[in-house]
């Protein structure tokens, strides 16, 4: 616990404050997230096109892509993502395969479940259930 306490003690960065993903309509993304995640913004900025959920102790960030911007990669885990912690993965998947797009089935791994699924501008994301021991 000692190296732990000196490591924190030594940097700066204690935790990640958000995570942005690019949109290519921040109402209508804003209004998918608010029924998926249950929040509404904490913070919007109407100049840049931005707004700020609050997810847990930390936030998701929605900001729209200007016209000519590139959209997100593909579907899938070639980039990063956010992973979405959940109690019920089996509830979570229901939840998920009514609301999102490209559900895919639950998988297994280390101790936990989980499945990915993107939102209507194609950002991949994930919710995973930590299995207890």
């Amino acid at each position: 616990m000692d190296q732990v306490r000196a490591f924190v003690e030594r940097t700066p960065f204690n935790r990640i404050d958000t995570i942005i993903l690019r949109v290519e309509n921040l109402e209508r993304a804003i209004r998918w997230y608010r029924k998926v995640l249950g929040t509404d913004p904490v913070f919007h900025d109407d100049a840049e096109r931005l707004a700020v959920l609050g997810v847990g102790s930390g936030s998701l960030t929605l900001w729209q892509r200007r016209p000519g911007e590139a959209s997100p990669a593909p579907a899938g885990r070639s980039g990063t993502y956010p992973i979405f912690a959940v109690d019920d993965v089996e509830a979570a998947h229901v939840f998920a395969s009514a609301h999102a797009h490209g559900v895919e089935a639950i998988q297994a791994g280390a101790g936990v479940r989980f499945f990915g699924f993107s939102d209507p501008d194609g950002n991949y994301l994930e919710a995973c259930q930590v299995l207890e021991a």
